[in-house]
């Protein structure tokens, strides 16, 4: 079933969605992870579609602090069960990847694929027939319980802003 509704969505990308869909894929597999999760969309809408890059640079962020932003959360996660992150990196020798996906195809995380269809509400709710790499970002806001959110609200973005711009982008 899911992999029919985002057959389903992927026929309404836009190139620049299909950009911002492979940079995402390629940003999990840079970082060794064996799926995509909704971080990933929004660090690969802002390798991919300079337009949404400019916005956010307006804004005060860019992927650097975005994926900074990431690392800091994923260190606080480990803190909590008693792990501290900087002395695993300096173990693995500055820097940290997990054993993922090598040559396998990469998968959507639950929340990437819900980010997806939300792209293709945002899009209709906007009157637009296709799916641009903006309206990939705005169902990734959506989802306030994921990463892509909290990572910018943990940034100082003012997120209804963003919106509001993304929102008033023309393709």
């Amino acid at each position: 079933m899911i992999a029919e509704i985002i057959g389903r969505l992927t026929r309404r990308f836009t190139g620049s969605a299909r950009r911002a869909v492979v940079a995402s894929m390629d940003e999990a597999h840079s970082r060794g992870r064996d799926s995509v999760g909704d971080e990933d969309l929004l660090l690969g809408v802002l390798a991919s579609d300079r337009g949404v890059y400019r916005i956010a640079e307006d804004l005060g962020f860019g992927a650097v602090d975005v994926r900074e932003e990431l690392e800091r959360m994923f260190a606080d996660s480990l803190r909590t069960i008693g792990i501290d992150y900087e002395e695993v990196k300096q173990g693995a020798g500055g820097s940290v990847r997990f054993s993922g996906a090598g040559n396998r195809r990469i998968a959507f995380s639950p929340l990437a694929k819900r980010a997806l269809e939300e792209s293709l509400e945002v899009a209709l709710e906007l009157r637009e027939n296709e799916i641009r790499a903006e309206h990939v970002l705005l169902g990734a806001l959506r989802l306030r319980n994921g990463r892509a959110a909290r990572a910018l609200e943990n940034l100082g973005v003012d997120i209804e802003e963003l919106k509001r711009r993304l929102e008033a982008r023309e393709g």
